[in-house]
């Protein structure tokens, strides 16, 4: 499972080195993102699930030094990192953080004007996910904003990979999803649906597209090895056809072969939603 990059909660792709690596390959759109959230000077604002901190120093940047931040996250390793980078200097000072969950976040009503989820969602059940929005409602401000980012990875394209045997595997893997009981990676575009189901009424989203060519630079080449490398390893816990299997075999082989062809292209999709909090 270490292609996988869980970490001590048992949640594939929340390790930090998993995280960075894919921010970075995305980082123009996921900044762009959250900087239309709307967070203004003086805010004190929650990230709740903060990984490894990616997104910690631009929301630090939009509050200020009168604002205040709190970096929650539910892997203790993950905020010992934030913490350890913060000591080091590479993440701002003052950051107050936190180990706990979503499901029973330990902060006092009415704490944040913000609360920022970013990429977290898909680990929930659809009952969890109403806690979660509970619970975030509970320590918002009246009027303050919840800030969900989260995949639709039925977007999700590698190419010049066969397309056939990609789209099945995506098929299988989002099914997988819905057999654990949790609204995965595919989740984004239902977010503000959900968000109405909790009785909020105030809610905006928006897609974002990454897209990544040939000659995409060394981060997303990086991100995008791993990834095949992680489906491949993933391709033979499912019913595919042989051939798919033989093509993902091939993949893991030589990534190369596709990162380096003039026609490579990467494609994720995720939505932002916005829900303000009743006055």
């Amino acid at each position: 499972m270490s292609r996988a990059r869980t970490t001590s909660t048992g949640h594939e792709a929340s390790d930090a080195s998993w995280l960075d690596l894919h921010y970075r390959s995305s980082r123009a759109e996921y900044e762009h993102a959250l900087s239309s959230v709307g967070i203004k000077t003086g805010w004190s604002v929650l990230d709740a699930g903060c990984g490894g901190g990616d997104f910690l120093p631009l929301l630090a940047e939009f509050v200020g030094t009168e604002g205040a931040i709190t970096a929650l996250d539910l892997a203790p390793e993950n905020i010992a990192r934030v913490e350890t980078l913060a000591r080091e200097g590479r993440l701002p000072s003052g950051i107050v953080t936190k180990v706990g969950s979503l499901l029973d976040l330990p902060f006092p009503d009415a704490a944040f004007d913000c609360v920022w989820i970013a990429n977290v969602a898909q680990y929930l059940t659809p009952a969890e996910f109403e806690t979660a929005v509970a619970e975030a409602r509970r320590v918002l401000k009246p009027g303050g904003l919840l800030a969900i980012k989260e995949f639709d990875s039925h977007i999700l394209q590698v190419q010049p990979m066969d397309s056939g045997a990609f789209s099945r595997f995506m098929n299988i893997r989002l099914a997988t999803f819905a057999t654990k009981g949790v609204l995965g990676t595919g989740s984004g575009t239902g977010i503000a649906s959900r968000l109405r189901a909790t009785g909020l009424t105030d809610i905006t989203a928006r897609g974002f597209l990454v897209e990544r060519w040939a000659d995409c630079g060394a981060d997303t080449k990086a991100y995008v090895r791993n990834l095949l490398s992680y489906f491949a390893t993933v391709a033979p816990q499912y019913p595919l056809p042989s051939e798919d299997l033989a093509t993902w075999q091939g993949v893991a082989a030589n990534p190369e072969r596709l990162l380096d062809d003039p026609g490579f292209c990467y494609r994720e999709f995720f939505v932002l939603t916005l829900a303000t909090m009743p006055g």
